[in-house]
């Protein structure tokens, strides 16, 4: 899968290439053609605060947000326009992943110690990717089981680039 990183920010510094690389990684494991897309955006509190409130009504800054094109989900109005894009272009986006740096690095912050921004980042970009191919935490079982598999894909990816 093709992975297309933005970034739409300037407070934190990023390492994109390594980014890229372990996001197309993870990815992968997901979906290996390079027909299929997945755009990163990298923005500032502001704006994924206006975007938290404006698809999810929730009136404050959030670290990650997902939008999924391969859900069977009726509110995607634009589904039908996406496929019959992706038909004919012969491409297809898979979804986008909305992620905060500034709020990743203060989660960072507070966690374990051998963690820091990038991992947290990678770690959001992981738990977008799930949410993308229908993978939820809202029920405790639906929790459990999206937390074990972040976990191992993380572990993995970790593992592979020595991070």
């Amino acid at each position: 899968m093709k992975v297309i990183l933005i970034n739409n920010q300037d407070k934190a510094k990023l390492n994109l290439n390594i980014m890229e690389k372990v996001i197309t990684y993870i990815s992968n494991k997901f979906n290996r053609s390079q027909n299929y897309e997945l755009n990163v955006v990298f923005v500032e509190k502001e704006e994924i605060g206006r975007l938290n409130k404006k698809y999810r009504n929730v009136d404050r800054e959030t670290d990650v947000l997902s939008f999924s094109y391969v859900e069977n989900n009726s509110e995607l109005t634009f589904k039908r326009d996406a496929n019959e894009f992706g038909y004919k272009s012969g491409h297809f986006t898979v979804g986008e992943i909305i992620i905060c740096p500034e709020v990743a690095e203060d989660n960072a912050y507070k966690e374990k110690e051998n963690w820091n921004s990038e991992l947290e980042i990678i770690l959001l970009a992981t738990h977008g990717i799930l949410h993308i191919y229908g993978y939820d935490h809202e029920g405790r079982e639906d929790r459990i089981e999206m937390n074990g598999i972040q976990e191992n894909i993380l572990n993995d990816a970790r593992s592979v680039f020595k991070i």
